[in-house]
Order: structure tokens, then C-alpha cells, then sequence
């Protein structure tokens, strides 16, 4: 069964939470590398995916693998923009109130250096997390064969 808009709409409300809720979580400066470098990057889609199927039991075991992989990669790609939305402004919102927070750079951003910024740290959550999505769907596809 191919992808409907139903799976679609499902993964793009829990990713878009999931990104702004690790936004707020980054702002802990010891969380932050944790979160940016290696959850966001790596796990994002294959937790969105898992909590898919935990919250709505045996909506994954209709799709194919390629089928996981496209939405991991979906998953991961929204997860970076709620993240950053989120992020960046909270961060320069804590700088004018507490002069030695740490603005990761965000300040010294124009508007068509963030805009590639975003554009390749996207393309690059894409497909590091298609790659999990694709994990995910095979051991979903496994399991459900055994």
C-alpha cells in the first residue's frame, strides 16, 4: 500500500512537536550538543517512526520499506525546521536578557546565510534519517513476517 495523506499527516504533526520540543530542550547548553549532533541528525526519524506505530498500532505494517525510508527522511527534514524555528529565536530572545548566553553563532547569520544553512543541514537530516527510516521499516517488516 503506497503512502496516504492520513501517514503523511501523522508524521508531520508528531515530527513538527518532536523538533519544537527539542528546540526548548536545546536550550540547556549542556543538552545542546547532544541534541543538534547526534539525536536530530540520527534518531529523529526512527523515533518519530516508532512513535507512528506505538500510537497508532499497525499503521506501518501496510508500507513497504521505501516507503519508511521516505517518511524518515520526511521526519528528520521537519524535525530540523521546527527545531531551528523554534531554536534561534529563543536564543537570541535569552542574549538580550542574559548578556553571557551563548548564541551559537545564530547573531552573526544574514538572510541568505541562514537560508543555505538551513537548506544543506536539511538535506543532510533528509537523508541520514531515510537511512534509519529504511532500518525501521525493515525490522518492522521483519517482525511482522515472523
Amino acid at each position: 500500500m503506497a503512502l496516504d495523506l492520513e501517514i503523511l499527516k501523522k508524521t508531520a504533526i508528531y515530527s513538527t512537536i518532536f523538533g519544537a520540543g527539542l528546540g526548548i530542550i536545546a536550550l540547556v547548553p549542556a543538552l545542546m550538543p547532544t541534541i543538534s549532533l547526534f539525536l536530530l541528525p540520527f534518531l529523529s526519524g526512527i523515533i518519530i517512526l516508532i512513535a507512528l506505530e506505538k500510537l497508532n498500532p499497525g499503521i506501518l505494517k501496510t508500507l513497504d520499506t521505501k516507503d519508511c525510508t521516505l517518511l524518515g527522511g520526511m521526519a528528520g527534514s521537519i524535525c530540523c525546521v521546527s527545531f531551528l524555528i523554534i531554536f534561534a529565536p529563543l536564543v537570541l530572545f535569552l542574549k538580550l536578557f542574559i548578556k553571557t548566553y551563548y548564541t551559537y553563532g545564530i547573531d552573526f547569520l544574514n538572510f541568505f546565510l541562514a537560508s543555505v544553512l538551513i537548506i544543506s543541514v536539511m538535506l543532510i537530516f533528509f537523508a541520514t534519517n531515510a537511512v534509519g527510516g529504511l532500518l525501521t521499516g525493515f525490522l518492522i517488516n521483519r517482525f511482522n513476517k515472523n
